[in-house]
């Protein structure tokens, strides 16, 4: 399954992330110009581990389907980081989801406050520079 979208949601003492599909391009409709198209995404997988510092809570969900995967204390015992965390999530989304890392070609990040970035952009050095400018703004969540 190539070309997966990861979205992360980073947290101060969280982390949230979902794997997606695109799939092939729609039209989006008469109200827009005709030769106009969206490329939908499917959900594939989607995890949400919290309290990473204290007693981690971990659960794992493949696609929609209405049962997740929990985990007890004794498999986030190596959870004590947002860097172990996503690791957790990496492990599970191999053994569970049967998804390689290698298929992931592109990665989103939501950030707390992008300052006058008022649509998604490329974290580059200079963006990367503008939003490090604006950490004060939302302390706990300057970790980028």
């Amino acid at each position: 399954m190539a070309g997966l979208i990861l979205a992360v949601n980073s947290g101060s003492s969280s982390l949230k992330i979902s794997v997606f599909s695109l799939t092939s391009p729609q039209p989006r409709g008469p109200v827009d110009r005709p030769d106009s198209e969206i490329t939908p995404v499917v959900l594939i997988a989607s995890s949400s581990i919290t309290s990473i510092f204290s007693s981690p809570k971990f659960s794992f969900r493949v696609g929609d389907r209405p049962s997740q995967r929990q985990t007890n204390t004794a498999d986030v015992q190596s959870i004590h980081d947002h860097t172990t965390a996503f690791a957790h999530f990496l492990d599970n989304l191999k053994n569970y989801a049967n998804i390689d890392t290698t298929d992931i070609l592109y990665v989103c990040h939501r950030i707390v406050h992008g300052g006058d970035f008022h649509e998604p952009v490329v974290i580059d050095k200079e963006t990367y520079h503008h939003i490090e400018q604006l950490s004060n703004l939302a302390p706990l969540y300057a970790r980028l």
